[in-house]
């Protein structure tokens, strides 16, 4: 009888044995046909509406890459996974999630971070993992090129960068809005304020009547709309994002200074007209990389299509520049077949005629997309033309 029970036991070990293998191969082949993209995007803190948006816009790229079959690499097919982080609006955290995504969670690419301060801090990780890294909206010249003028190796970006962005609003405030004369207000407390300026200056040829500086947070503006209040100006340049921006648009409109307001694209959000007020949200233009009014490409179209289907709402520029982001991450493996990091970060830097729902680009030597720029009109709070500047 004891011989019988050892007999059963061993056979019972061993087919268990067998079919914990078999299963152990299966997950192992499941787990290995996933490209994981980390996303570091800031859901939460004073820069929370890009980041959200940004997310939301590469977890849909992800669905719909996955709903149409994944991506095809040597005869095997790959889904897609996102593996969100948020940085929280911190540098800090924006650096810990990033070396987070690399070693812990074994990332093939990240998309984000949002911001510049946020990518130059979390350059270290990518660098140090040899890690992929597109951000979606850091536009700061200095983020994608090393102190020694070489170009980061593994760090790109969807967006174009901030002296293309102020030379294109200087271009756009002249030909379009024929401002001869402006008053420029820059957020001093950070790179994308004072970079966008110092391009704006360079290109405007008109005459800049006064630059006035303001710090992250400030809420109070009354002191110097009053004190430029009575001179003579075309149009206000802000370049910020839309919290101080909302506030300076409501108090100026309140005060009877009704110019054109223009904008990069940190304007370019709802809360503006939320803070500002939709009756003071006129006469307002942004610097703008997609809009639904001025649809430039067939994967535009599609993605705006699907996008109200789904959500039953308009889709920003941000979440359409994270969308493009994945889809690059995609072509980089499609081009160089392998899901390989190295491979990928290759691919990045050749891609060439990429058509996204941005527009049409290719990438430049130092990992900066070349692509047309749109200026958005908003009127009572909503956008209200498109134009496109080349």
């Amino acid at each position: 009888m004891k011989k019988i029970i050892a007999i059963v036991v061993a056979f019972v070990v061993v087919i268990g044995g067998v079919i914990g293998f078999g299963m152990m191969k299966k997950t192992g082949n499941k787990t290995a046909n996933i490209v994981k993209i980390g996303g570091v995007f800031d859901t939460s803190g004073n820069v929370s509406a890009y980041g959200q948006a940004e997310q939301k816009g590469a977890n849909f790229a992800v669905k719909r890459i996955n709903a149409a079959g994944g991506v095809k690499v040597n005869g095997k097919t790959y889904k897609f996974k996102m593996v969100n982080k948020d940085s929280k609006s911190d540098n800090t955290e924006a650096a810990s999630v990033t070396t987070n995504l690399i070693n812990n969670n074994q990332v093939n690419a990240i998309v984000g971070p949002v911001v510049t301060s946020a990518v130059q801090a979390a350059i270290p990780s990518a660098t140090k993992g040899k890690t992929p890294v597109i951000s979606p909206t850091a536009g700061a010249d200095s983020i994608t090129v090393q102190k020694n003028g070489a170009v980061q190796p593994y760090i790109f970006r969807a967006q174009f960068k901030n002296s293309y962005l102020g030379t294109k609003m200087a271009q756009f405030a002249t030909d379009t809005i024929k401002a001869r004369n402006v008053i420029v207000f820059q957020d001093n407390s950070s790179d994308y304020g004072t970079g966008i300026t110092a391009a704006f200056k360079k290109a405007y040829t008109g005459n800049i009547v006064e630059t006035d500086s303001y710090q992250a947070g400030d809420t109070d503006f009354q002191a110097i709309l009053t004190k430029i209040k009575n001179k003579k100006f075309d149009a206000i340049i802000i370049n910020g994002y839309y919290t101080e921006a909302g506030a300076i648009l409501k108090q100026a409109r309140d005060m009877g200074i009704e110019v054109p307001v223009i904008g990069p694209d940190g304007l370019g959000d709802p809360k503006l007209a939320e803070i500002a007020g939709n009756k003071n949200t006129s006469n307002v233009y942004y610097a703008a990389h997609f809009s639904t009014k001025a649809l430039s490409t067939d994967a535009a179209k599609s993605f705006v299509k699907s996008y109200r289907k789904d959500y039953q709402q308009e889709p920003s520029q941000f979440t359409a520049l994270s969308y493009d982001a994945v889809y690059m991450i995609k072509q980089a493996i499609e081009d160089e077949k392998s899901i390989d990091k190295a491979k990928i970060t290759d691919g990045l830097a050749k891609i060439k005629n990429f058509e996204g729902t941005t527009g049409k680009m290719t990438m430049d030597k130092f990992h900066n997309p070349k692509k047309s720029i749109v200026m958005v009109g908003v009127q009572n709070g909503k956008d209200s033309t498109a134009t496109v500047v080349k």
